[in-house]
């Protein structure tokens, strides 16, 4: 079947459309998990795999981290349990392919601020993440473009 370049660019805007909503379910989930929540933080290994790290509150502190323990907090809200269809928001594998659906769309994360690292990163660099909230602040205001997946942010400031 053919179909125009514009078709074509109407669904990869749908698309983006759709994991813009995904990512902001995610959002709304982990902070009814971890009230404290600002960051889920990702990684990409050495063949460009990405990976979950945690969840950071929005000075660095870990709340959950994914190398140690799955995810404990329960979802108490039904409308929020009920979206994620036959997935486990407390299973950190459910939650790491959303994730990684959300880049295979096209869309892309923010960079984890230098604020938001703590002395477990060990020097890592170029960490990833989906905002949370409105109190997370994006490393970089103008990064991403449209593929950009920022569901929350805090207000910009004037002189940024």
């Amino acid at each position: 079947m053919r179909i125009t370049v514009d078709h074509f660019t109407a669904a990869e805007q749908a698309a983006r459309d759709q994991a813009r909503g995904l990512a902001r379910t995610i959002a709304d989930t982990l902070t009814a998990m971890y009230p404290n929540a600002a960051y889920l933080v990702m990684h990409h290994d050495e063949d460009e795999v990405l990976w979950l790290h945690g969840i950071r509150d929005t000075v660095g502190v870990i709340l959950c981290d994914f190398e140690e323990a799955a995810l404990t907090a329960p979802v108490a809200d039904s409308e929020l349990r009920q979206a994620w269809g036959d997935l486990n928001p407390q299973r950190p594998m459910h939650l790491l392919h959303l994730v990684r659906r959300l880049e295979d769309v096209g869309g892309c994360f923010d960079i984890l601020p230098d604020t938001a690292y703590n002395d477990s990163d060990n020097g890592e660099d170029g960490l990833r993440c989906l905002l949370l909230s409105d109190q997370a602040v994006p490393e970089l205001w103008d990064w991403g473009g449209e593929e950009l997946l920022r569901p929350y942010s805090a207000p910009r400031p004037d002189n940024a």
